[in-house]
């Protein structure tokens, strides 16, 4: 059974614990969590098939390209003879515009003399800076006689485009090179529609050689040769690659029939969230939706149906537990579901139950008190017959020693009555006030000794404090031994004939109090002794208390007497605790 601990507040004990919402909300994502793995598993196997879609479709379209651009560097060598053939030493004539506009993929055709300058093209008539003087394969044919050099990648002069061309040697009359035909199309125009491929306009169609170079790419100038390197020879592959401008993007690479060129087609990475991903994110993000809407209405149920009532019922047992019992959880029992009626009606029962068990005890506690005060009364009562019979004995002695001890004893008696007394006439019959009692009891003693008809004045000095009756009566008794004591003893009328004073005082501090009898009489020698019974009967009312006894001479002259009493925690006459006894190794 789990122990209650009053050191531990009911905030620092909920906190060490997760809260009821918490543990519903772990239970029901838990539940749910099924959903999620399932939405999970299918979004990533539909983004694998869009990936691979997408691959396809990639491969596709490069294929597209490199078939195009087969066909062109096939039949360019025939187109090209067929216009060597039909010029008629006029390369620049106006039917082989004609021939090129009925064979569109053939539409960049022009033509260069022996300095490499265009001399005329079909794709613009603005000649002032197109030359090839410059460009590789115009050198090999002037440098080394090749009659035709297929398949290169160019960037056109006159276009600024790159094209995919073939070149055949023009001669003079007498064999003399005199330049070159030129036909090609463009990179860009070997797919015909990019859009309709599903791709989007970041797209790119390029020409890669075999030793990495790339041609009309706006990512890349050069690849990894090993990369080239590591392709299954004539079969088309797809990767990933890092573009130079520090982006990720897929490429399809397809290899052409002749001379290792590669026509790759490239587009950036999409995200598993991406437009083209958007409906495999459908598959995942509805699960995800339910998820959380099932959550967030699990959350408002549990704070409409459940959490509310309970902070209310809780509410209402913090007024049950201040004392407020006759509070009805109304409103639970009208608004809330069933099991929290149920439960605000078992609160309710239990208030009633312990209203009624309070009733009979705050009735019985009234019953003991007015018991216990009538016995105080009457044992008050009891000891003032004791008193008067003694003073009527008292009257019948003639022997002044035998009268002084039934005064003595009739002094003691008029202390106990006085607390008696104190605690039967107050509220509290378990303790006594300090101010009251001691003044009511020095007035008493006052009387009962006849220290007015001796000039004697006993006067009173007390601090507020209550004080437990266990304690009040070795206090009373101690001090109607003292205030007697003085009262017989320290003004003689041979050595102090003017009377004198006695005050009694009890002053409290932190940790002690002080309860002390002080006149200004003839001192200390003229007293009781060590050996004395009143100095007995001190000691042993202040070990009752658990004080410490002094008799000393007072500073002007006189004496007191006085009892120093221990205060633990508030409480006057407390035993301390015992100090740990430590073991005797025996002899």
């Amino acid at each position: 059974m789990e122990e209650y601990n009053p050191g531990v507040t009911t905030e620092e004990s909920l906190s060490r614990r997760l809260s009821l919402r918490v543990l519903l909300l772990l239970i029901f994502a838990a539940a749910l969590s099924p959903v999620l793995v399932i939405g999970g598993i299918r979004w990533s196997s539909d983004v694998e098939r869009e990936a691979r879609y997408r691959r396809e479709v990639m491969t596709l379209v490069a294929e597209e390209a490199a078939s195009r651009a087969e066909y062109m560097l096939d039949m360019a060598p025939a187109l090209l003879n067929l216009i060597d053939s039909v010029t008629l030493g006029d390369p620049c004539m106006e039917p082989i515009r004609e021939l090129i506009d009925a064979l569109p993929a053939f539409a960049n055709l022009g033509v260069v003399d022996r300095d490499g300058r265009v001399l005329c093209t079909t794709q613009s008539e603005n000649l002032e800076a197109a030359a090839f003087v410059d460009s590789a394969w115009f050198a090999q044919m002037r440098d080394t006689g090749a009659g035709l050099v297929p398949s290169m990648a160019i960037r056109n002069p006159v276009t600024n485009e790159w094209t995919v061309a073939t070149a055949m040697r023009r001669t003079t009359p007498r064999g003399d090179f005199d330049g070159a035909f030129l036909v090609g199309v463009p990179v860009s125009a070997l797919v015909a529609q990019l859009t309709r491929t599903g791709l989007d306009d970041k797209a790119d169609l390029a020409l890669v050689e075999a030793d990495g170079r790339v041609f009309a790419s706006a990512h890349w100038t050069q690849l990894d040769a090993k990369v080239i390197a590591d392709l299954d020879p004539g079969q088309p592959a797809f990767m990933e690659l890092d573009s130079e401008d520090g982006g990720v993007r897929q490429a399809a690479l397809v290899p052409l029939a002749q001379d290792g060129l590669f026509a790759m087609l490239s587009a950036p990475k999409p995200l598993p969230i991406a437009m083209e991903n958007v409906s495999a994110f459908g598959n995942f993000a509805l699960p995800l939706l339910a998820w959380l809407l099932a959550l967030v209405t699990a959350w408002l149920a549990m704070d409409r149906l459940v959490l509310r009532w309970l902070d209310y019922l809780r509410r209402i047992a913090g007024l049950y537990a201040s004392g407020k019992l006759s509070v009805q959880p109304l409103r639970a029992k009208r608004q809330a579901p069933g099991e929290i009626n149920v439960l605000a009606d078992t609160l309710e029962e239990m208030a009633v139950r312990i209203r009624d068990r309070t009733a009979k005890m705050e009735g019985a506690l009234a019953t003991r008190d007015a018991a216990m005060k009538e016995i105080h009364h009457r044992v008050k009562n009891n000891l003032q017959i004791i008193n008067s019979l003694l003073s009527l004995q008292g009257r019948k002695l003639k022997d002044p020693a035998a009268r002084a001890v039934l005064d003595d004893a009739r002094a003691r008696i008029n202390a106990l009555s006085l607390v008696h007394q104190s605690l039967y006439e107050h509220n509290n019959i378990r303790t006594v006030e300090s101010q009251s009692f001691f003044s009511e009891l020095a007035g008493q003693l006052d009387q009962a000794l006849g220290a007015e008809d001796q000039n004697i004045r006993v006067e009173a000095a007390i601090d507020a404090d209550t004080i437990d009756a266990d304690v009040a009566v070795p206090l009373a008794l101690f001090t109607a031994e003292a205030v007697t004591n003085s009262v017989k003893h320290a003004f003689p009328l041979d050595r102090h004939p003017g009377g004198g004073k006695v005050k009694v005082c009890y002053r409290i501090a932190e940790n002690q109090a002080a309860l002390s009898i002080e006149d200004d009489g003839v001192g200390v020698e003229t007293g009781a002794t060590g050996q004395g019974i009143g100095a007995t009967l001190m000691n042993a009312f202040a070990k009752q208390v658990h004080g410490v006894f002094e008799d000393v001479p007072a500073p002007t002259g006189g004496r007191i007497v006085r009892i120093i009493i221990p205060r633990i925690n508030g409480v006057t006459g407390a035993r301390p605790p015992s100090a740990p006894q430590s073991e005797t190794p025996a002899p």
